[in-house]
């Protein structure tokens, strides 16, 4: 008799907590994936960048936290789920592994956040610097890339209060109510918009603006039809950009330019002038015009390989003080150079065809020395 009561009563125990465990574990999801955040609604807008992207990262900064990005295919709005707090927030064009010709630095604080341009190798440049590598596999002067298109859009800094994320929680939940009798699943509160789109506390705008610019180059020549191929080079180019100020850093880099066309100005066919336009950070330091600007801040070295194959003009322009820069709508800076012209000296034109525009393989197709 005794064993039966204490078989009752061990099943009673054991029955108790299986209920415990049950009631448990359907407790714990309502708890787990409560949080106290608010919606924001993010716009962007990219009529002042040279296309809209196909995708943005947002880069959401809260005081007292570290960073973090957002990846998303929504380009004209999305939408931000935060909690009360003080915010900085900016947005670029696509993510930061689309890019080839830009390294994006420090990235996780909002006040460091820098892009700064590829280094690449070139053998050419690295001749005409007069560095010439011991052994294969030498590392040669590195030459800055040509930057990606890139687009930010800066919003103003706000707050969220916790009164605010509890009040949003209210009427959000008045929302999701609304929304279940709406669909034959709940009992709608009185007020319950159940005709509208869930709700968000605030909408944040950004507008969109290219920080990559464009460097505009015409060199005039006389004799211009024994001229085969062009290569040049601009130091003291801006080497990076502060992303959340607006500005380019202190730090310098040379970029080349290989890619051109040519045109001819006069009747005879003597004179005229090649012509290419890269992409660049612009000057450094923030500079935004040359007026007074020392000359020799930025050094414009011409090469000139003549259709004989052999040949080579070369001149050198001090050009700080010569760039024309205007603001129009679609990039930050569009700055024009023209230099020459320089007269050419006639040269037998072989068995070459036409002005050869981009000729990647100087090194290869020429065994003389440049002149420095």
């Amino acid at each position: 008799m005794k064993s039966m009561r204490m078989h009752t009563i061990y099943k009673y125990i054991l029955s108790v907590a299986m209920l415990a465990a049950v009631f448990g574990c359907q407790r714990r999801p309502l708890e787990y994936f409560y949080k106290p955040e608010a919606r924001i609604i993010l716009k962007v807008d990219w009529s002042d960048f040279p296309e809209k992207p196909t995708g943005m990262t947002v880069f959401l900064f809260k005081d007292g936290e570290a960073g973090k990005a957002i990846t998303t295919s929504e380009v004209d709005q999305t939408e931000l789920n935060i909690s009360a707090g003080h915010y900085k927030l900016f947005v670029m064009n696509q993510s930061m592994t689309e890019f080839g010709g830009i390294i994006f630095k420090d990235m996780s604080t909002y006040e460091t956040a820098e892009a700064v341009i590829s280094k690449v190798a070139s053998k050419w440049y690295a001749i005409m610097k007069g560095v010439i590598a011991s052994q294969e596999g030498d590392d040669l002067p590195g030459v800055g890339a040509q930057p990606e298109d890139l687009g930010i859009a800066i919003a103003d800094e706000f707050t969220i209060t916790e009164d605010e994320v509890k009040n949003f929680q209210y009427e959000n939940a008045k929302w999701r109510k609304g929304k279940g009798k709406k669909d034959g699943d709940g009992e709608a509160a009185d007020d319950a918009p159940v005709d509208q789109d869930a709700p968000a506390l605030r909408t944040i705008e950004a507008v969109a603006h290219n920080v990559v610019s464009r460097l505009h180059v015409k060199i005039y020549f006389h004799n211009i039809p024994t001229l085969y191929s062009v290569r040049t080079s601009m130091e003291g180019l801006a080497d990076s950009y502060l992303l959340t100020k607006n500005t380019t850093s202190r730090q310098e880099v040379a970029q080349l330019m290989e890619k051109w066309d040519i045109h001819v100005t006069s009747a005879d066919g003597v004179d005229g002038y090649v012509e290419t336009t890269i992409h660049t950070f612009a000057l450094p330091n923030g500079e935004k015009s040359v007026a007074n600007r020392n000359p020799q801040l930025n050094t414009f070295t011409v090469q000139a390989l003549h259709k004989d194959l052999k040949t080579i003009s070369e001149e050198v322009y001090t050009v700080g003080d010569k760039f024309k820069i205007s603001f129009p709508a679609k990039i930050r800076m569009h700055m024009d150079l023209e230099v020459g012209p320089i007269n050419l000296p006639y040269t037998p034109g072989g068995d070459t065809g036409g002005f050869i525009s981009y000729v990647e393989d100087w090194d290869d197709v020429i065994d003389v020395p440049i002149p420095i």
